[in-house]
């Protein structure tokens, strides 16, 4: 018995391209990988913390604001029939809530930053085109305006409880 020692077989060739990075070859290939631990100016830290201590002097006031803003907005959606108009107060909605809740959960008041979420996330997926999105839109709202009015910053408590159940009773019946 011969055995034939001709090698592996060969297959069609096959040929492989490099793509160019051109990004890289822009930027002067001047963000190379670093090794060892990273490091942040302990001074721009001390900045960073001063910025948050004086937002969070006035942070009640920022988010009344932003909440006077959120009804503004929610009174001319509630009118405006689907259309680009409605979309653009729907954002304008959404982004009011977002800061909102950025400032909340940044400055303590975390049942603030709750509810903000909460409607931040629903107003995106509503069409409003039921009475009962309005009415859990609406629940949302007068929550976050008690909290924000009364200074509630706490995620618990009697109050936070009841502002909660109210909103989880509006989402449960008309969700």
């Amino acid at each position: 018995m011969s055995t034939s020692n001709d090698g592996p077989k060969k297959g069609p060739k096959i040929e492989m391209y490099k793509l160019v990075n051109n990004l890289k070859r822009r930027m002067g290939n001047q963000f190379e990988k670093q090794e060892g631990e990273g490091f942040l100016d302990p001074a721009a830290i001390a900045e960073a913390d001063k910025l948050i201590v004086s937002l969070c002097q006035t942070s009640s006031e920022t988010m009344g604001a932003l909440y006077d803003q959120l009804n503004v907005e929610w009174g001319r959606m509630r009118q405006l029939e689907s259309s680009v108009e409605r979309d653009a107060a729907a954002q304008k909605i959404f982004t009011a809530a977002h800061e909102i809740k950025d400032i909340g959960e940044m400055c303590g008041y975390e049942l603030a930053a709750h509810f903000a979420e909460s409607l931040r996330d629903f107003i995106m997926t509503t069409k409003l085109n039921i009475k009962a999105q309005v009415i859990i839109i609406q629940a949302h709202m007068d929550a976050l305006q008690i909290t924000i009015k009364q200074d509630i910053k706490v995620d618990a408590g009697p109050k936070a409880d009841e502002l909660k159940r109210m909103v989880k009773l509006a989402i449960d019946k008309y969700g």
